[in-house]
């Protein structure tokens, strides 16, 4: 099934989220960074634990990727979250990727500091909108968003049927 999109256009610049206790810091492109990244998404994003291609399958196949715009956060010093913005810088737009965060660490507001990360990081680099697909089964990935002030893009009468039913689901309205 075709993943749902989620669209900002909002020119505002949101606050920076506050990391106490926590680490938000950059890709260093090492095999430690890679193989961190690949123990967070195999929770939710992937079927299984990945390899090192699979890694460059899925980073580089939309774009530049900037290391200075893709974020694992830790926690006590152990990865936790990672969070990916690709800049079309043609287009001006930015593109949400590989938004992804270990069991353990849910329901600590990491989804929702990334997000605002994500928002400053592509607005910073001059992306006038940024862009994200999700599945509709992700409640607290899409309240996240939500709350970074992305809304469901509507792009065809599936969608719209989709976007009501997750919308309803979360208590809202479509």
């Amino acid at each position: 099934m075709e993943q749902l999109r989620m669209i900002r256009n909002d020119k505002k610049i949101p606050d920076a989220p506050d990391w106490s206790g926590l680490v938000c810091r950059t890709f260093t492109g090492s095999e430690q960074d890679i193989e961190a990244w690949l123990d967070i998404v195999q929770y939710g994003l992937t079927e299984k634990r990945e390899d090192k291609a699979f890694f460059r399958e899925c980073m580089y196949s939309h774009g530049e990727l900037e290391y200075d715009k893709f974020f694992i956060v830790e926690c006590g010093g152990v990865p936790a979250a990672t969070l990916a913005v690709i800049c079309d810088y043609e287009k001006k737009q930015g593109y949400i990727h590989m938004v992804g965060c270990k069991p353990e660490f849910r329901g600590l507001g990491i989804g929702n500091k990334l997000a605002i990360q994500a928002v400053i990081t592509y607005m910073s680099a001059g992306m006038e909108s940024a862009y994200l697909t999700t599945d509709d089964f992700r409640i607290p990935a899409i309240k996240s968003y939500l709350k970074a002030g992305f809304v469901p893009d509507i792009i065809n009468e599936e969608h719209k049927q989709r976007w009501e039913n997750v919308l309803k689901n979360m208590g809202g309205t479509p």
